[in-house]
């Protein structure tokens, strides 16, 4: 009996060891890894993919020169393919290639400006329904040009650019890793959506090299604010960069950002870095009758002063605070307007404060707040506090009046 147990257990522990291991398990030097995916629409109606993949020995030898582009070698390859949707495209992409292609790492995704006219309703269900694709991941609308060729650029502090994009959007203040889930969210709730916008940005003044070693400036991308999409999720406009922080800035987004104000004149300037926001919007009801009663709150130090004012003094130090906060306030004004007015749509949270305080009142203006929002009265107040003035009290320079030091 207890030969035919200690059979059976062999049996099976030899079993175990037979069904044990990966057995469609897939090296990683087997993989190609996607961290940019870009599409355009081409002439034809049909739509070209383009992938950024990694290339893991010029990745290793650029960051031990510092950097993507150091080496000589850029760390990643640029492959294209048409098709007649992402995953047609990858399909034929992947003839192309001697790995699989692996979305799982996919960081960013560049939408084309011609595709975005024509719509994103048609290629943004994959990043949606694929498991391998994550959906915390930034999307981009490439201003004025194409997804191809804004991936196609290197960059030089980075391996990729596909990671110099996302890295850009963290060092402006704004939220990374949440574009494409917000949009998904925003066009759920039958609001437009709205995508970080990306420009090809050539430099300012071309510069003649004369030496190998000379490293004048390159064409590179830049973050130009944000693409405005309508309700059938194609593109409308652009808020630009000062547009930009008011949207974040009023969805409690906003995390640091420097303002310069021009005190008298256009040179003598005040620069003031907001690190901390807060926003509160209170919906006024009255019937169907809207209006909204909106408070910034900023705090900051000022990082520079090109102006004969003493900041010492407390009268000067509070009218830099005063004309600043007013300064806000108009900027404010500006870009809701503009986005009422031109875009009709409400991209900034407005329907969702009223759904918050009011929610049985919410259920009968939300069919028509589409209609209710572009004449709705928004009041605006922005209190910018200043809590320090920077480790120098009057300013070390002459004053340009007299002759003579602050």
């Amino acid at each position: 009996m207890l030969n035919k147990v200690l059979a059976l257990a062999g049996v099976c522990l030899g079993a175990s060891l037979l069904l044990t291991g990966c057995w469609d398990r897939l090296e990683l030097n087997d993989r190609a890894i996607i961290l940019g995916w870009g599409m355009d629409l081409a002439e034809d109606g049909v739509y070209l993919a383009t992938a950024n993949i990694v290339l893991p020995l010029s990745g290793k030898q650029g960051s031990e020169h510092g950097g993507g582009g150091q080496s000589g070698k850029t760390g990643f390859l640029t492959e294209s393919a048409y098709g007649k949707d992402n995953s047609d495209a990858a399909q034929n992409m992947q003839k192309k290639l001697s790995r699989i292609i692996f979305p799982g790492h996919r960081r960013n995704i560049f939408i084309g400006e011609k595709l975005a006219k024509a719509g994103v309703a048609s290629v943004l269900d994959e990043y949606s329904r694929n498991p391998t694709v994550r959906p915390r991941t930034n999307i981009f609308v490439v201003k004025g040009s194409t997804a191809q060729q804004a991936m196609s650029l290197s960059y030089q502090l980075e391996s990729n650019p596909s990671t110099a994009v996302q890295k850009i959007q963290e060092k402006v203040g704004a939220p990374i890793s949440r574009s494409l889930l917000d949009f998904y969210m925003m066009a759920n709730t039958g609001s437009c959506g709205v995508m970080p916008a990306l420009e090809i940005s050539h430099p300012e003044k071309k510069y003649k090299v004369e030496k190998p070693t000379d490293n004048p400036p390159k064409t590179t991308l830049e973050l130009t604010g944000a693409a405005i999409f309508t309700q059938q999720m194609k593109l409308a406009g652009y808020l630009g960069p000062d547009e930009f922080w008011v949207r974040l800035w009023l969805l409690g987004k906003l995390r640091y950002r420097a303002f310069t104000y021009a005190m008298s004149g256009s040179r003598e300037t005040v620069t003031v870095n907001v690190n901390s926001f807060k926003s509160r919007i209170v919906p006024v009801l009255d019937g169907h009758t809207v209006s909204f009663k909106v408070l910034l709150e900023g705090k900051g130090f000022i990082v520079e002063n090109d102006s004969a004012l003493d900041l010492t003094k407390r009268k000067d130090m509070e009218a830099v605070q005063d004309r600043i906060s007013r300064y806000l306030e108009r900027q404010t004004r500006k870009t809701l307007n503009k986005v009422q007015k031109s875009y009709k749509c409400d991209i900034f949270g407005f329907g969702d404060s009223i759904h918050r305080r009011h929610p049985y009142q919410w259920k009968e203006l939300k069919q028509e707040w589409a209609k209710l929002f572009p004449s709705a009265d928004i009041s605006v107040e922005v209190k910018l506090t200043l809590t320090s003035i920077g480790i120098t009290g009057k300013s070390l320079l002459p004053s340009p009046e007299k002759g003579e030091f602050r």
